[in-house]
């Protein structure tokens, strides 16, 4: 089934893997296509991800899957992709899903709704539900930001992508 760095579903699309190798590639400053300690750092600083030198070890040894001293594209896409798995299987981020979508017990009709979609009127109950008081217009900026398929409801995914970056 292919070789150990390959993995077979990605929880990244193709155009995240396709940013990720881009990001790799820009901060692989002498093109040999691993990335050394100083090259993490300046990668590290550039997402303005705070660390000590300690914390940069650790990261840089988690990172090292194969313990050659240098991080390869695969070895950071790997843990990148364990690490979303790890939190896309969440059983907690999935029950919080869940509870927003039934934020509205009945929709228009007086039916359940128990669509598994988070439309405006949940979101603004939610939000309400939380003590944050939205105007109309708020909320639908809100959607409009979270919802990438531009079907104006937030689905588990769209959930899940606005969480990751948090």
């Amino acid at each position: 089934m292919g070789d150990d760095n390959e993995l077979e579903v990605s929880p990244l699309t193709d155009e995240e893997l396709r940013d990720l190798k881009g990001l790799f590639v820009k901060f692989d400053s002498d093109g040999n296509g691993e990335l050394d300690v100083d090259e993490m750092k300046l990668l590290i600083d550039q997402l303005k991800i705070v660390a000590t030198t300690d914390d940069l070890k650790i990261m840089y040894n988690e990172l090292d899957l194969d313990g050659s001293g240098t991080i390869d594209c695969a070895e950071m896409l790997g843990t990148i992709e364990n690490y979303l798995r790890e939190v896309y299987s969440s059983t907690e981020l999935s029950e919080s899903f869940t509870q927003l979508c039934s934020c509205v017990v009945e929709n228009e009709e007086g039916d359940e709704e128990g669509d598994e979609l988070i439309t405006a009127k949940d979101l603004a109950n939610a939000m309400c539900l939380a003590g944050v008081y939205m105007t109309e217009e708020e909320v639908t900026n809100l959607l409009d930001e979270v919802d990438e398929s531009g079907d104006g409801t937030i689905d588990f995914t769209e959930f899940r992508n606005t969480l990751l970056m948090l």
